[in-house]
Protein backbone atom coordinates (compact mmCIF):
# COMPACT_ATOMS: atom_id res chain seq x y z
CA UNK A 1 0.00 0.00 0.00
CA UNK A 2 1.38 3.48 -0.81
CA UNK A 3 2.43 5.30 2.35
CA UNK A 4 2.02 8.77 3.74
CA UNK A 5 5.32 10.54 4.35
CA UNK A 6 6.38 12.36 7.51
CA UNK A 7 8.41 15.59 7.35
CA UNK A 8 9.83 17.53 10.29
CA UNK A 9 10.69 21.23 10.17
CA UNK A 10 12.29 23.58 12.66
CA UNK A 11 11.16 27.20 12.55
CA UNK A 12 12.30 30.13 14.72
CA UNK A 13 9.42 31.68 16.63
CA UNK A 14 9.56 35.31 17.68
CA UNK A 15 6.25 34.89 19.50
CA UNK A 16 7.55 32.11 21.75
CA UNK A 17 11.25 32.97 21.67
CA UNK A 18 12.31 29.46 20.72
CA UNK A 19 12.91 27.19 17.75
CA UNK A 20 9.76 25.11 17.25
CA UNK A 21 9.15 21.83 15.47
CA UNK A 22 6.34 21.26 13.02
CA UNK A 23 5.54 17.75 11.78
CA UNK A 24 3.81 17.49 8.41
CA UNK A 25 2.24 14.39 6.83
CA UNK A 26 1.85 14.35 3.06
CA UNK A 27 -0.51 11.81 1.49
CA UNK A 28 0.39 8.91 -0.81
CA UNK A 29 0.82 10.16 -4.35
CA UNK A 30 1.62 13.67 -3.14
CA UNK A 31 2.17 16.14 -5.98
CA UNK A 32 3.36 19.66 -5.18
CA UNK A 33 1.40 21.13 -8.08
CA UNK A 34 -1.93 20.22 -6.44
CA UNK A 35 -3.79 22.23 -3.80
CA UNK A 36 -4.57 20.01 -0.81
CA UNK A 37 -7.01 20.58 2.03
CA UNK A 38 -5.19 20.77 5.34
CA UNK A 39 -5.91 19.76 8.93
CA UNK A 40 -3.95 21.25 11.83
CA UNK A 41 -3.79 18.67 14.64
CA UNK A 42 -2.83 19.88 18.13
CA UNK A 43 -1.43 17.56 20.77
CA UNK A 44 -2.23 17.14 24.46
CA UNK A 45 -0.45 18.55 27.50
CA UNK A 46 2.75 16.68 28.31
CA UNK A 47 3.21 15.14 24.85
CA UNK A 48 4.55 16.59 21.62
CA UNK A 49 3.78 16.86 17.91
CA UNK A 50 4.96 13.26 17.36
CA UNK A 51 2.11 11.84 19.44
CA UNK A 52 -0.33 11.91 16.51
CA UNK A 53 1.95 9.73 14.37
CA UNK A 54 4.00 7.73 16.87
CA UNK A 55 1.12 6.78 19.22
CA UNK A 56 -2.03 7.25 17.14
CA UNK A 57 -0.64 6.34 13.69
CA UNK A 58 -2.63 9.11 12.02
CA UNK A 59 -0.44 8.88 8.90
CA UNK A 60 -1.29 5.18 8.56
CA UNK A 61 -5.02 5.85 8.96
CA UNK A 62 -4.75 8.55 6.29
CA UNK A 63 -3.10 6.20 3.80
CA UNK A 64 -5.61 3.45 4.53
CA UNK A 65 -8.53 5.81 4.03
CA UNK A 66 -7.18 7.12 0.75
CA UNK A 67 -6.55 3.57 -0.46
CA UNK A 68 -10.13 2.57 0.48
CA UNK A 69 -11.63 5.67 -1.10
CA UNK A 70 -13.10 6.87 2.18
CA UNK A 71 -10.70 9.81 2.60
CA UNK A 72 -9.41 12.34 0.09
CA UNK A 73 -5.74 13.22 -0.22
CA UNK A 74 -5.00 15.89 2.36
CA UNK A 75 -2.10 17.27 4.33
CA UNK A 76 -1.89 16.91 8.12
CA UNK A 77 0.10 19.38 10.23
CA UNK A 78 1.16 18.84 13.84
CA UNK A 79 2.77 21.92 15.42
CA UNK A 80 4.68 21.79 18.68
CA UNK A 81 2.53 23.16 21.49
CA UNK A 82 4.39 22.30 24.71
CA UNK A 83 2.17 23.03 27.76
CA UNK A 84 0.54 26.15 26.37
CA UNK A 85 -3.01 25.26 25.22
CA UNK A 86 -1.82 26.80 21.93
CA UNK A 87 -3.16 30.18 23.11
CA UNK A 88 -1.71 33.45 24.33
CA UNK A 89 -1.44 33.14 28.10
CA UNK A 90 -3.03 35.63 30.47
CA UNK A 91 0.26 35.50 32.43
CA UNK A 92 -1.00 37.61 35.34
CA UNK A 93 1.81 39.82 36.66
CA UNK A 94 3.31 39.82 40.12
CA UNK A 95 3.06 36.09 40.83
CA UNK A 96 6.05 33.86 41.49
CA UNK A 97 4.77 30.60 40.07
CA UNK A 98 7.95 28.82 41.14
CA UNK A 99 6.91 29.40 44.76
CA UNK A 100 3.33 28.28 44.14
CA UNK A 101 1.84 24.86 44.91
CA UNK A 102 1.89 24.15 41.17
CA UNK A 103 5.68 23.95 41.24
CA UNK A 104 5.80 20.37 42.47
CA UNK A 105 7.95 17.45 41.39
CA UNK A 106 5.26 15.76 39.30
CA UNK A 107 5.77 15.07 35.63
CA UNK A 108 2.51 16.87 34.90
CA UNK A 109 3.91 20.29 35.87
CA UNK A 110 7.51 19.60 34.84
CA UNK A 111 8.80 22.69 33.01
CA UNK A 112 5.25 24.05 32.77
CA UNK A 113 6.43 27.58 33.59
CA UNK A 114 8.87 27.54 30.67
CA UNK A 115 6.52 25.97 28.12
CA UNK A 116 3.77 28.55 27.75
CA UNK A 117 3.47 32.11 26.43
CA UNK A 118 2.21 33.67 23.20
CA UNK A 119 1.49 30.34 21.55
CA UNK A 120 -1.63 31.63 19.85
CA UNK A 121 0.47 34.14 17.92
CA UNK A 122 2.97 31.40 17.13
CA UNK A 123 0.27 29.11 15.76
CA UNK A 124 -1.66 31.64 13.70
CA UNK A 125 1.08 34.06 12.65
CA UNK A 126 4.10 31.77 12.29
CA UNK A 127 3.28 28.05 12.08
CA UNK A 128 0.31 28.24 9.71
CA UNK A 129 1.97 30.80 7.41
CA UNK A 130 5.10 28.62 7.28
CA UNK A 131 3.04 25.63 6.18
CA UNK A 132 1.18 27.70 3.60
CA UNK A 133 4.44 28.96 2.15
CA UNK A 134 6.13 25.54 2.15
CA UNK A 135 3.35 23.17 1.07
CA UNK A 136 0.55 23.43 -1.49
CA UNK A 137 -2.22 23.64 1.09
CA UNK A 138 -5.45 25.47 0.58
CA UNK A 139 -5.67 28.88 2.21
CA UNK A 140 -9.43 29.30 2.06
CA UNK A 141 -11.73 28.55 4.99
CA UNK A 142 -13.40 25.67 3.16
CA UNK A 143 -10.06 23.90 2.77
CA UNK A 144 -8.67 24.40 6.30
CA UNK A 145 -9.66 22.52 9.48
CA UNK A 146 -8.27 22.31 13.00
CA UNK A 147 -8.60 19.90 15.90
CA UNK A 148 -6.82 18.53 18.89
CA UNK A 149 -6.55 16.20 21.83
CA UNK A 150 -7.34 17.39 25.36
CA UNK A 151 -5.32 20.63 25.69
CA UNK A 152 -5.10 20.77 21.91
CA UNK A 153 -8.84 20.29 21.51
CA UNK A 154 -9.57 23.25 23.77
CA UNK A 155 -6.97 25.39 21.98
CA UNK A 156 -8.37 24.45 18.58
CA UNK A 157 -11.84 25.54 19.70
CA UNK A 158 -10.53 28.86 21.03
CA UNK A 159 -9.12 29.72 17.61
CA UNK A 160 -11.98 28.32 15.54
CA UNK A 161 -14.65 30.04 17.67
CA UNK A 162 -12.84 33.38 17.96
CA UNK A 163 -12.48 33.66 14.18
CA UNK A 164 -15.14 31.50 12.53
CA UNK A 165 -13.99 32.66 9.09
CA UNK A 166 -10.64 30.86 9.49
CA UNK A 167 -11.54 27.14 9.78
CA UNK A 168 -14.35 25.11 8.21
CA UNK A 169 -14.30 22.48 10.95
CA UNK A 170 -13.01 22.02 14.48
CA UNK A 171 -12.57 18.77 16.38
CA UNK A 172 -12.41 18.62 20.17
CA UNK A 173 -11.28 15.16 21.18
CA UNK A 174 -11.77 14.93 24.97
CA UNK A 175 -11.15 18.68 25.23
CA UNK A 176 -9.55 20.03 28.41
CA UNK A 177 -12.25 22.54 29.36
CA UNK A 178 -12.92 23.71 32.89
CA UNK A 179 -16.30 24.27 34.52
CA UNK A 180 -17.12 23.51 38.14
CA UNK A 181 -16.20 19.94 39.01
CA UNK A 182 -12.86 18.42 38.06
CA UNK A 183 -9.38 19.90 37.61
CA UNK A 184 -8.95 23.65 37.38
CA UNK A 185 -7.47 25.67 34.55
CA UNK A 186 -3.75 26.53 34.86
CA UNK A 187 -3.98 30.09 36.23
CA UNK A 188 -0.78 31.33 34.54
CA UNK A 189 -2.51 30.62 31.20
CA UNK A 190 -6.19 31.35 31.99
CA UNK A 191 -5.83 34.08 34.62
CA UNK A 192 -6.38 34.33 38.36
CA UNK A 193 -9.85 35.32 39.61
CA UNK A 194 -10.39 37.20 36.36
CA UNK A 195 -13.61 36.21 34.56
CA UNK A 196 -12.68 38.39 31.60
CA UNK A 197 -9.36 36.66 31.07
CA UNK A 198 -10.98 33.24 31.37
CA UNK A 199 -13.78 34.16 28.94
CA UNK A 200 -11.21 35.01 26.27
CA UNK A 201 -9.87 31.45 26.57
CA UNK A 202 -13.09 29.50 27.19
CA UNK A 203 -14.66 27.79 24.14
CA UNK A 204 -18.21 28.13 25.49
CA UNK A 205 -17.88 31.84 26.19
CA UNK A 206 -16.28 32.42 22.79
CA UNK A 207 -19.04 30.45 21.06
CA UNK A 208 -21.65 32.65 22.72
CA UNK A 209 -19.77 35.80 21.72
CA UNK A 210 -18.76 34.99 18.14
CA UNK A 211 -20.76 32.08 16.70
CA UNK A 212 -24.19 31.88 15.15
CA UNK A 213 -25.88 28.97 13.40
CA UNK A 214 -25.06 30.74 10.12
CA UNK A 215 -21.33 31.38 10.61
CA UNK A 216 -20.28 28.44 12.79
CA UNK A 217 -17.73 25.87 11.64
CA UNK A 218 -18.63 22.21 11.73
CA UNK A 219 -18.01 21.05 15.31
CA UNK A 220 -17.13 17.62 16.72
CA UNK A 221 -16.82 16.75 20.42
CA UNK A 222 -16.08 13.29 21.78
CA UNK A 223 -15.01 11.72 25.06
CA UNK A 224 -14.69 8.42 26.83
CA UNK A 225 -17.20 7.28 29.43
CA UNK A 226 -14.54 7.37 32.12
CA UNK A 227 -12.89 10.65 31.12
CA UNK A 228 -12.11 12.64 34.31
CA UNK A 229 -13.17 15.81 32.44
CA UNK A 230 -16.52 14.33 31.43
CA UNK A 231 -18.61 16.79 33.50
CA UNK A 232 -16.90 19.81 31.96
CA UNK A 233 -17.15 18.35 28.46
CA UNK A 234 -20.84 17.64 29.02
CA UNK A 235 -21.28 21.26 30.14
CA UNK A 236 -19.67 22.50 26.93
CA UNK A 237 -22.00 20.26 24.91
CA UNK A 238 -25.03 21.61 26.79
CA UNK A 239 -23.95 25.22 26.32
CA UNK A 240 -23.51 24.76 22.57
CA UNK A 241 -26.94 23.15 22.45
CA UNK A 242 -28.44 26.11 24.29
CA UNK A 243 -26.92 28.44 21.70
CA UNK A 244 -28.45 26.45 18.86
CA UNK A 245 -25.02 25.52 17.49
CA UNK A 246 -24.95 22.24 15.59
CA UNK A 247 -22.30 19.74 16.61
CA UNK A 248 -21.51 16.05 16.61
CA UNK A 249 -21.24 14.69 20.15
CA UNK A 250 -19.92 11.18 20.69
CA UNK A 251 -19.37 9.17 23.87
CA UNK A 252 -17.84 5.71 24.00
CA UNK A 253 -15.82 3.32 26.14
CA UNK A 254 -12.52 4.67 27.33
CA UNK A 255 -10.60 7.20 29.39
CA UNK A 256 -8.59 10.35 28.71
CA UNK A 257 -5.64 8.69 27.02
CA UNK A 258 -4.07 7.29 23.88
CA UNK A 259 -5.84 3.96 24.26
CA UNK A 260 -9.12 5.81 23.75
CA UNK A 261 -8.01 8.16 20.96
CA UNK A 262 -6.25 5.52 18.87
CA UNK A 263 -9.57 3.74 18.36
CA UNK A 264 -11.13 6.82 16.78
CA UNK A 265 -8.45 8.43 14.60
CA UNK A 266 -10.09 7.23 11.41
CA UNK A 267 -13.40 8.76 12.52
CA UNK A 268 -11.68 12.07 13.26
CA UNK A 269 -10.14 12.22 9.80
CA UNK A 270 -13.48 11.35 8.19
CA UNK A 271 -15.11 14.22 10.09
CA UNK A 272 -12.53 16.77 8.95
CA UNK A 273 -12.70 15.53 5.35
CA UNK A 274 -16.49 15.21 5.22
CA UNK A 275 -16.86 17.92 2.56
CA UNK A 276 -13.61 17.26 0.70
CA UNK A 277 -14.09 13.71 -0.54
CA UNK A 278 -16.00 14.66 -3.68
CA UNK A 279 -13.35 17.18 -4.73
CA UNK A 280 -10.83 14.56 -5.88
Amino acid sequence: MPESLIHDHLIPSNAVGNVMNIRVVTPPGYRPERAYPVVYLLHLWGRDERFWTDRLAVHVRLAEGIQAGTLPPMILVMPQGDKSFYINAADPPGIDWYSSPYNDSSEFYHNAFELYGNYGDYLLKEAIPFVEETYPVRRDRAGRAIGGLSMGGAGAAVHAFTDPARFCAVGMHAPAVFYGEGPGAPPWIFGVDDPGAFALRDPAALAERFLTPDNQPRIWIDRGWDDPLRFSIETLHDRLDALGLRHDYHIGPGDHDGAYWVQHVGEYLAFYAREWLGEF
